[in-house]
């Protein structure tokens, strides 16, 4: 009968061998898709009131939540002098406009494009301000402006910066386009040491340094375990045992998280080391335990050895198995989705690691073998009889201090900074410090104030907004403030640096409203409420700028006792959720606690025992908050992770002597706990599983990541001090206290587990495309469309609401008048008539031959002024319409086809598509739907240059009027990136009055 048993012995564990090895070389395929991510939000919570408060400012003052690419250029010594030259200024021009042009890239600002206002002689230019000053002017009239300095340029003239603000970009994207800055920026600007910073340069390099670190993890993590594994055993079995498993689990796990789609995060980073020494640690308990059946059975079979080993060790390696997962599965608890799928990621490396062990471990043990412990590896652990003979003492000795290191916990430090975990002396390092101490600091803060309607137009509480930026740019540490009253004075529209009166303040603003990107839409709200203070501290600790912020918050309530003010911004939320977050981690150790006593509730069944299990493991958590509080370790999410994780792994020593003593306890039949013999025979295998541990945890000190280091060396301390509560508190208190787990012969313990299963549905939707139709040309819809809307001029009233994202609004109303005698010869005049202090305001544009002339009227002092500069792109009058939105009489080079026919609601329609890259400023195509009865447009769908959609134009309320002429009465405009909408009401429409070229001068501006 045993030769059937042994061939069937053999047989499955062929077949466990090769399956396992088939499923490793498959996964190899999936490992190219694995992916690292890096972001300073990654520890912010979801849906938490103060982020959602810090959205709803960012949607009030259309501040965009994709940070930008901050490029450093500082010139070097050997070169000297500063950016205040035309050479070096046209250098800085023309990488700025490279920049521009990059795919993924918005818009770019440096001190060689920014905009400004220059009121003199020849009239008011708005443009490139440079371009407008003398160069014996730039210096001083840019260090002084805060707009500009420290912010585009250093208060020494030394350092200057380019921002390119991007779009939504996917990782690979932002690396692509870091190292095309980098390597552009360093080629333009020779005479410069040129740095990359800002949040998608610490995202990118982060991102390659995890990269690095990964394989670093890898490499030092095999050679440690194998250093341990080495010392442990005297033949090479058991290294190759551990080699094979460790390799198949971690490609098995990596696999999962490609397929899953779980990238590393500075967190996950962790989990191959994870990987590595838990297989280490089961398997070194598995071999010891062969080991110790092989002396105890000289004469047994290697295959009997090996079928009685692992039967004895599969209950103990699963229950360790399974309170580390619990460790990592209490992170779930958390709202931070970076912590919870580093918890869940954990939890798999964790259960996938113990079915490869489980299942190679056969395998490899049946055809190699049998691993020779050296002697002092498998020898009884005499060194427990020292201890016994003063239990008590070690016991109270351990409690005493294990209370003290908890009471002194209650003194933990929050000063962590944001930046401190960046690589010393990286590149990404260095342009993060020098734009913090330079160009304004990283940390933004601001001060939202909050009044009633139109609140904003009063001068005097504009002067007193000017008061009070001044005091805040006077506080220590506050790099840079920029506020309403700085763009107001910008402006340079009257002889005093501030307006004297409510209507110069609203041509201000109107002049603004001119603008391509008017910055005032970031510091006053529609209906001028609400202003925005944009203040930038230096990276302090967390307390300080807490106070910090605080003080700033004060200062503004004392300047506008009536209005309410709140903070914003990173400097203001992220110190404190992390520190709320922290806290949260640090104490949920219980929760691990708890499920774990479940668990050890149902493999012991016994109450008791399960909590007595737990007692050697409150040393750790007491320890880490004692040396962490004594250290002044500044407190991060990244830290205090350490509580629940390093519990699970603690519990690991626990289970292994437990198990031990309650099947001791089962052999003998006895009543009597021999504590004894626990410690001889499992003292040694859980100190050598401990030095494993310790071995892999070690590596994390060989880290870039300050965040790396402090996490391993404290995850070698709570091991440590785990190792001290499992192998000297615990066997003592049980040689002190055998009270504690005999058997109450009162009471018969029965406990009851429940299992849940989780199901999974997937959706498949499928799109179903319409054929083309190509029975219309282009040529004959664009014919129909001509004959219905081209008129050589018109006048009407436009009733225009602009909405912002936040959902508040402001109106206006004006009178029109339009004409173009010209392919190329265009001209449009708007008086505005609502509200009561624009009344009067009137703007001229007109266009010949490709050459465009601006002229604005002021009521306020009743002059024409000329407009120049370069600000023609942009919507009309702050709104989302601009000017080739409704221009249906331009000359176009775009390209156009006919998609598809399509009925929408009983109608039918004709979707075209306009190819206008090179004839668009704005877009790069734009999607028509023209009614295939009228020939009139209905709806347009905007791209932009990124071929992403812009703008959703929909034209409805068309009325015939003479000539058969049609117009629409009623235009909305949905910016759907920006969320911003503009509703415009047309009335008195009148075509075709043959309007007179002398009604389009600048004189007729003047005339009310």
């Amino acid at each position: 009968m045993r030769l059937p048993l042994k061939v069937s012995r053999k047989n499955l564990a062929i077949i466990s061998l090769m399956g396992v090895v088939l499923i490793t070389i498959l996964s190899l395929f999936a490992l190219p898709k694995l992916t690292t991510q890096y972001s300073l939000k990654q520890f912010l919570p979801k849906d938490n009131p103060l982020l959602m408060l810090d959205e709803k400012s960012r949607q009030t003052f259309q501040l965009s939540e994709v940070q930008p690419f901050i490029i450093t250029a500082k010139i070097n010594q050997e070169n000297g002098g500063n950016w205040f030259r035309q050479d070096r200024i046209t250098e800085l021009e023309k990488l700025t406009d490279l920049i521009s042009k990059y795919p993924g890239v918005r818009n770019t600002l440096s001190l060689a494009n920014i905009q400004g206002a220059i009121n003199n002689n020849q009239g008011l230019s708005v443009g490139p301000l440079l371009k407008n000053l003398s160069i014996d002017r730039w210096e001083p009239e840019t260090t002084s402006n805060p707009l500009i300095a420290p912010t585009l340029i250093s208060k020494d003239g030394k350092t200057a910066s380019v921002i390119a603000n991007i779009n939504r970009l996917t990782n690979k994207e932002l690396l692509a386009l870091r190292q095309n800055l980098q390597v552009t920026a360093t080629a333009a600007l020779p005479f410069a040491d040129v740095q990359m910073g800002g949040t998608p340069a610490v995202q990118t390099d982060i991102s390659l340094l995890l990269q690095s670190e990964l394989r670093n993890f890898v490499i030092l993590g095999f050679l440690s375990c194998f250093v341990v594994l080495a010392l442990i055993f005297s033949n090479f079995a058991p290294l190759i045992i551990s080699f094979v498993i460790i390799l198949c689990a971690n490609i098995l796990v990596l696999a999962v998280m490609a397929v899953a789609e779980l990238p590393f995060s500075i967190l996950s980073t962790t989990i191959p080391i994870l990987t590595t020494i838990d297989v280490v640690s089961l398997c070194i308990h598995t071999l010891l335990r062969y080991a110790e059946e092989r002396k105890a059975n000289p004469f047994e079979s290697h295959e009997n050895l090996v079928s009685k080993t692992l039967k004895a060790i599969i209950r103990p390696n699963l229950i360790a198995s399974t309170t580390t997962m619990i460790g990592f599965l209490s992170l779930l608890t958390t709202n931070v989705p970076l912590i919870r799928e580093y918890g869940v990621t954990a939890a798999i490396s964790i259960v996938i690691g113990w079915i490869t062990t489980t299942v190679l471990l056969f395998p490899l043990l049946l055809f190699l073998p049998g691993p020779r412990a050296r002697e002092w590896a498998w020898a009884k652990a005499r060194w427990g009889l020292y201890l016994f003979r003063r239990s008590g003492l070690w016991t109270t000795g351990i409690i005493i201090v294990s209370l003290a290191l908890a009471l002194k916990g209650g003194n933990l430090s929050w000063s962590a900074k944001l930046f401190d975990d960046l690589p010393q002396n990286h590149q990404v390092r260095l342009s993060t410090e020098t734009i913090d101490r330079e160009l304004g600091g990283m940390i933004p803060v601001d001060i939202e104030i909050d009044g009633s309607k139109e609140a904003w137009n009063d001068p005097s509480l504009i002067s007193r907004l000017d008061s009070l930026s001044a005091e805040i740019r006077q506080l220590p540490s506050v790099g840079s403030v920029v506020s309403l009253p700085d763009l107001v004075a910008a402006a340079s529209l009257h002889n005093t640096r501030l307006p004297a009166s409510r209507s110069s303040t609203a041509e201000i603003y109107f002049l603004y409203s001119l603008a391509s990107d008017s910055p005032l839409k970031n510091f006053l709200n529609a209906d001028s409420s609400k202003t925005r203070i944009s203040v930038r501290t230096q990276d302090l600790p967390g307390n300080q700028l807490h106070d910090l912020v605080e003080n700033v918050r004060q200062m503004t309530e004392k300047a506008f006792p009536d209005m309410k003010v709140q903070t914003t911004g990173m400097g203001s939320t992220i110190h404190h959720l992390n520190n709320e977050l922290s806290r949260e981690l640090i104490f949920g150790f219980w929760q691990s606690m708890v499920a774990i006593i479940a668990v050890l509730i149902f493999v012991f069944k016994s109450l008791r025992w399960s909590l007595v299990a737990c007692i050697p493991n409150l040393v750790p958590p007491a320890a880490l908050l004692g040396f962490l509080a004594i250290s002044q370790t500044p407190i991060k999410p990244s830290v205090a992770i350490i509580f629940s994780i390093a519990l699970g792994l603690a519990f690991n020593n626990t289970v292994y002597l437990l198990e031990r003593l309650r099947a001791m306890q089962k052999t003998k039949n006895s009543r009597t706990l021999d504590i004894e013999k626990m410690i001889w025979l499992e003292g040694n295998p859980c100190l050598i599983s401990t030095m494993t541990l310790l071995a892999g945890f070690s590596v994390f000190m060989a880290s870039y990541f300050a965040m790396n280091r402090i996490f391993g060396f404290y995850m070698v301390l709570s091991m440590l001090t785990g190792l001290v509560g499992d192998l000297i508190l615990l066997p003592t208190m049980l040689k002190s206290c055998p009270w504690l787990l005999r058997p109450l012969v009162w009471k018969k313990e029965k406990v009851m587990a429940t299992a849940a299963s989780f199901i999974f549905a997937f959706v498949l939707l499928f799109n179903h495309q319409d054929a083309l139709a190509q029975q219309l040309t282009v040529d004959k819809v664009g014919q129909e469309m001509s004959t219905r809307i081209k008129a050589k001029d018109e006048t009407f009233t436009a009733s225009m609401k602009i909405i912002e994202a936040d959902g508040s609004s402001k109106d206006r109303e004006m009178k029109i008048w339009r004409m173009s005698s010209g392919k190329k010869d265009h001209s449009l005049m708007v008086r505005m008539q609502k509200p009561a202090d624009l009344k009067g305001t009137a703007l001229l544009a007109t266009m010949k031959n490709d050459t465009e002339e601006k002229w604005i009227y002021l009521p306020s002092n009743k002059q024409v002024r000329r407009l120049t500069g370069e600000n023609s792109k942009g919507g009309i009058l702050g709104s989302e319409l601009s000017a080739e939105d409704f221009d249906f009489n331009r000359d176009s080079s775009a390209t156009t086809t006919i998609k598809k026919e399509m009925e929408i609601k009983g109608s039918k329609y004709i979707l075209m598509e306009s190819d206008v890259t090179a004839s668009s400023p704005n877009y790069s195509k734009v999607i028509s739907y023209v009614s295939a009865k009228e020939f009139l447009p209905i709806k347009a769908e905007c791209y932009d240059k990124q071929g992403k959609l812009l703008k959703v134009i929909d034209f409805g309320g068309y009325k015939k009027l003479g000539g058969g002429k049609f117009r629409a009465s009623s235009i909305k405009i949905k910016n759907v990136q920006n969320k911003r909408g503009t509703d415009i009401q047309l009335a008195d429409i009148k075509l075709n009055q043959n309007l007179k070229a002398s009604s389009f001068s600048p004189k007729a501006l003047s005339d009310d």
